[in-house]
């Protein structure tokens, strides 16, 4: 494949994915206002609790789902279908396994609830609403491997196009049967149901594209392309774990030495946080098919790819944590009020945090495109310990910053310099140390262009729409203004400058 045709499919799927994310964000929001306004805090606490629970149930999935694109980059683009076969049976079966386990783990744990959370709500039926939680995760597994097929055959919006619709039908029935029947279990009821006909969808998809993968051959694999397989699970494993505990028990410890509120006015801040971050990773979600194609094609100019790529991810990045850092408390005192805002700590290491854990975006998409799971797989356990025993430790003392403080000192000793080491050492073969100069010089910038934004904006922002909005378009001219002036002669910047421009002559001579 072409260069033109890679940059045609990534561009396609990142438009695409952006697009429906952001309607779906938008809806998300809508659900979420109508939910707190009829069912209230506590259940809105039960809510993000167990849905951290769950996070961590995410483990059955062994990392799999990180594994199947890069075993599939390669025969995709060789058209190899008998492998293509074997590796879509293999991955059913391990799915089907997968699935079941979560639900039989997951319910296992009922008896336990008492203990994670620290003031029991007086909530009818808990331990069914628990249970229904475990089967929608569980369910989830079914017949989801071949969404991966289509993703990593750089159809990506695809897919897209079909969780965009089963989220828009899930949140139209949510609405109306939480305002007609103002009942939770009903409410989680709806979401059963539709990951099925999601499921059911991807797979009717996929079997309409790839007709060679229907379940009644009986291909199967070679034992090297398993024993490669496992050794990248057993990689990805630690990854996981790392990944999911690291994101998953900051509810969790704030349950227990917080309380199930502060959950639930914490989880306002998360949905706006995994909205931002849902948008953003689309994009390179959708790259990360082609730079997989790119790898195996055409290794050479992978390094000047990430380059430019990386400053792009720095850009986006750095510019939504800003304004998360300076707009996220008025936006939450705006939208549901005073009751439900936090502190301007919290709204600090949330920035931070995003920050940190963005920078990454990129470093994944290549470690996945090259299978560099192997590598580091003990770096995720020392994220783990560092971030809890730090967060466990200040969350008694700073309460809820003390936990993402965790969560920030981990990242920092961990990924944050290790993984770009991984890549450049064993996938572009070079030193790394210019990457981590530029590493932190995009981070100063950052601080320092925050700390100018935040110091002018906080002259005038108040909490009506009209101050917000001018809030926000202030810190757009003036942070594009910082950009400019400090990498215009950047070759990363000129690079983006002309392809934004190229884009907007395109289009305008399509409306003409």
């Amino acid at each position: 494949m072409n260069n033109n045709s890679r940059t045609k499919n990534s561009i396609r799927n990142s438009s695409f994915s952006i697009i429906t994310q952001i309607l779906t964000v938008i809806m998300d929001f809508v659900v979420k206002t109508i939910f707190i306004a009829i069912l209230g805090s506590e259940y809105l606490g039960v809510n993000g609790l167990f849905s951290n629970i769950i996070t961590l149930l995410s483990l059955a999935d062994l990392g799999i789902g990180i594994a199947i694109p890069y075993s599939l980059y390669k025969p995709l683009a060789e058209n190899d279908q008998k492998k293509i076969q074997g590796l879509m049976n293999y991955y059913r079966k391990i799915y089907n396994v997968i699935g079941s386990a979560v639900l039989i783990i997951g319910l296992s744990l009922t008896p336990f609830l008492n203990f994670i959370i620290k003031d029991m709500p007086d909530i009818q039926g808990l331990g069914l609403i628990y249970a229904l939680f475990v089967t929608h995760s569980a369910l989830s597994y079914f017949f989801v491997y071949k969404k991966f097929l289509i993703e990593s055959d750089q159809k990506g919006y695809i897919v897209s196009k079909i969780t965009f619709i089963c989220s828009l039908g899930l949140n139209i029935t949510r609405v109306i049967l939480l305002l007609i029947t103002k009942n939770f279990i009903i409410y989680l009821f709806c979401s059963i149901i539709f990951v099925l006909i999601q499921n059911f969808w991807y797979s009717y998809k996929a079997n309409q594209l790839y007709p060679y993968i229907k379940e009644k051959n009986k291909q199967t694999i070679s034992l090297e392309d398993k024993k490669e397989i496992t050794t990248n699970v057993k990689a990805l494993l630690i990854y996981k774990i790392g990944n999911v505990i690291t994101s998953g028990t900051d509810n969790i410890v704030i349950s227990k030495y917080i309380g199930l509120v502060a959950v639930g006015i914490y989880s306002n801040y998360i949905l706006i946080t995994n909205s931002l971050n849902n948008i953003l990773q689309q994009v390179f979600n959708a790259i990360t098919s082609s730079i997989g194609n790119l790898v195996v094609t055409n290794n050479e100019r992978s390094k000047d790819i990430f380059g430019k790529i990386n400053f792009f991810n720095f850009y986006i990045y750095s510019f939504c944590s800003i304004c998360l850092f300076i707009l996220i408390n008025p936006f939450m005192t705006i939208w549901l009020g005073n009751n439900y805002t936090l502190s301007f700590w919290v709204s600090l290491c949330l920035s931070l945090n995003f920050y940190i854990a963005g920078m990454q975006s990129v470093t994944n998409s290549f470690r996945s495109a090259y299978g560099l799971f192997y590598k580091a797989r003990f770096r995720p356990v020392v994220m783990v310990i560092i971030n809890l025993v730090v967060s466990v430790i200040l969350v008694q003392y700073l309460g809820i910053p003390g936990v993402l403080i965790g969560t920030i000192v981990s990242r920092l000793l961990t990924t944050a310099w290790l993984d770009p080491y991984i890549i450049y050492k064993y996938g572009f073969k070079d030193t790394v140390f210019e990457y981590y100069k530029q590493y932190l010089y995009y981070f100063i910038v950052f601080l320092t262009s925050g700390a100018i934004l935040f110091g002018i904006t906080s002259i005038f922002i108040g909490n009506t729409i009209l101050l917000w909005i001018l809030a926000a378009l202030l810190i757009f001219i003036l942070y594009n203004a910082i950009i400019y002036i400090l990498f215009h002669r950047e070759k990363e910047f000129q690079y983006f400058f002309e392809k934004g421009i190229s884009f907007i002559k395109r289009f305008k001579r399509k409306v003409a």
